[in-house]
């Protein structure tokens, strides 16, 4: 689905709450999980993704996304180098920021706001606040986050 940048963006602004009380369990080796988000009037939906990799313990992957398919950010760390449609090549971690007329196809290094991070939970706190989330769900990070 393609949407103009200007809606893009006032998404990326969008507050997005996240209304449930429940704990989620940060996902083990090859999990995922995806937790519902609502802006503030309840008209737009998002959604947080946390997913890791089956093999590599450090490759873990934040995405936020809008209408159930539009992956406005997505936060990789441990991947491999990303090579952009201009042919610049990114390396881990980086942010993929939807870019009208390239969905998330671009990834840029990250931002200041990442530099302190250092183990997953880090980026995910930063990832949120990234994201504009001001009501965070609820993460139970288990023994080996």
């Amino acid at each position: 689905m393609e949407i103009l940048q200007a809606e893009i963006d006032y998404l990326l602004k969008t507050e997005k709450h996240c209304i449930e009380t429940k704990k989620y369990s940060f996902p083990q080796l090859g999990g995922k999980i995806s937790i519902p988000l609502f802006s503030e009037n309840k008209q737009e939906e998002f959604l947080l993704d946390i997913s890791r990799s089956r093999v590599d313990i450090s490759k873990t992957t934040y995405q936020n996304r809008a209408r159930k398919t539009i992956i406005l950010l997505r936060l990789d760390i441990g991947s491999a180098p990303h090579k952009n449609p201009d042919g610049e090549e990114i390396h881990s971690p980086h942010l993929h920021i939807y870019k009208e007329g390239y969905g998330d196809k671009f990834a840029y290094p990250l931002p200041a706001e990442f530099i302190s991070c250092k183990k997953a939970f880090d980026y995910l706190e930063v990832f949120m606040d990234y994201c504009n989330i001001v009501s965070k769900p609820n993460i139970d990070l288990g023994l080996f986050v």
